[in-house]
């Protein structure tokens, strides 16, 4: 029986030979980000928002001021635009309820 040649067998032999491996790329190891103008308006509108919200629409220490001072009889009800302010605004709150 006769066996005849099925591949090249140097190649196989190659392969145990040293070759020589070029040096990889140096990669680069700095990430960078860039930011665009629209975001960072966007994200300081948000910051701006965030303190309106956590902001109290009544300055309570300047409420307990005059509380005091219209408790006391110290307060001036001599400037009549306060008391027409204060009275539109009894008069609209009234009108929501």
């Amino acid at each position: 029986m006769t066996i005849n040649k099925i591949g090249n067998i140097n190649s196989i032999q190659d392969i145990s030979k040293n070759r020589t491996v070029k040096a990889a790329k140096e990669i680069s190891k700095n990430d960078s980000i860039k930011i665009s103008n629209e975001a960072k308006e966007a994200a300081e509108i948000a910051k701006y928002n965030q303190i309106v919200n956590e902001t109290s629409d009544i300055r309570t220490e300047k409420v307990s001021k005059i509380k005091e001072q219209i408790e006391n009889g110290t307060y001036n009800f001599d400037d009549h635009s306060k008391l027409n302010v204060i009275a539109n605004k009894i008069a609209n709150s009234t009108k929501e309820n």
